[in-house]
């Protein structure tokens, strides 16, 4: 009796729920790739699991709106239980409608405040936050580049919007509290503005470069360029170290390193958000967090051709990639 009572009062441990997520992106992008592993890892298979990809990172600005209503109509066909929004572009074009429905949602990867969104106000909403790690970044560039009178760094971002509201959060940091570390940020669009910019950064007194977001970068027949390689070029024309401040972007032919954010925790993060409340706990009991939790990462083929050496405590908190 004291079972059916509980079944009863949480219907959703009925049966196996249908969960929805909604990417910004797209499945071959990294970071995606990472969230959505745990998602499924955590989710399945005790409910099932699908996703539409918005493609927000290839695709140009004036396409956003028609991918926006496909991925509705993919909620509505697919009927799910509860709505996972991956990133900012997805909350951003579908979050009010969800709200309407009266869908529980969980976001990750959002970078924007909440309230810009209004999601404080939506009752079945909660989620993980997304913020770049500046402070333990420049405490780390610190200790690793050469001492000399005056360091600097150039941090790159592409024209995407969530390029652009991290670019803002990093901005308003005051860095100088942690570093002695001149901090430069561009947000460029534009293949030929990244190739310029990394040439001339040793020209321009920079000590090292951070290739933050580069997915949506464009050529100039205004075609999406592919990140991969252009990463791989930056990695081979850069005058100065390559770091980075998310875990996909590290590895042998990317950047060399960095204390970095990881997808697959983010997912983590999320995920048991979602599990709490298909088990019954209602979202606004949740409340949102923002993902801090970063990790030494590094490339020993990065390292060794900038004959760069960590710091003992830090080695032994270093995941190594190659």
């Amino acid at each position: 009796m004291l079972l059916l009572l509980i079944l009863i009062s949480h219907p959703l441990m009925l049966y196996a729920a249908k969960v929805v997520v909604i990417e910004s992106y797209h499945q071959g992008y990294l970071w995606d790739k990472e969230y959505y592993q745990a998602i499924l890892d955590k989710l399945t298979p005790q409910h099932q699991v699908s996703h539409f990809e918005m493609d927000t990172k290839r695709l140009p600005k004036e396409h956003y709106t028609e991918r926006a209503e496909l991925a509705w109509q993919f909620i509505v066909e697919q009927q799910p239980q509860l709505v996972i929004l991956a990133d900012d572009n997805a909350v951003h074009y579908l979050h009010q409608r969800l709200n309407s429905r009266q869908i529980p949602v969980v976001y990750l990867g959002v970078n924007m405040n909440p309230r810009a969104y209004h999601l404080n106000e939506h009752k079945r909403f909660t989620g993980v936050l997304e913020r770049p790690l500046l402070k333990r970044s420049l405490l780390l560039l610190e200790r690793l580049l050469p001492q000399t009178k005056h360091r600097k760094i150039l941090v790159l971002f592409d024209g995407g919007n969530t390029s652009k509201i991290a670019a803002e959060y990093i901005s308003k940091q005051p860095s100088s509290m942690v570093s002695d570390i001149e901090v430069h940020i561009l947000q460029l669009t534009q293949l030929v503005e990244w190739q310029q910019q990394v040439r001339s950064a040793k020209d321009h007194g920079y000590s090292a470069i951070v290739v933050a977001l580069y997915h949506a970068v464009r050529d100039e027949d205004n075609q999406s360029v592919d990140a991969n390689n252009l990463l791989e070029w930056i990695s081979n024309n850069t005058p100065v170290p390559n770091f980075g401040f998310w875990g996909f972007s590290i590895y042998s032919k990317g950047n060399i390193g960095g204390y970095v954010l990881d997808g697959y925790q983010h997912g983590t993060l999320a995920a048991d958000m979602a599990k709490r409340i298909l088990a019954g706990e209602k979202p606004e009991s949740i409340f949102p967090v923002t993902d801090d939790l970063g990790q030494y990462r590094f490339s020993h083929t990065g390292m060794k051709k900038w004959q760069l050496t960590l710091p003992k405590e830090i080695e032994k908190q270093t995941t190594w990639v190659d």
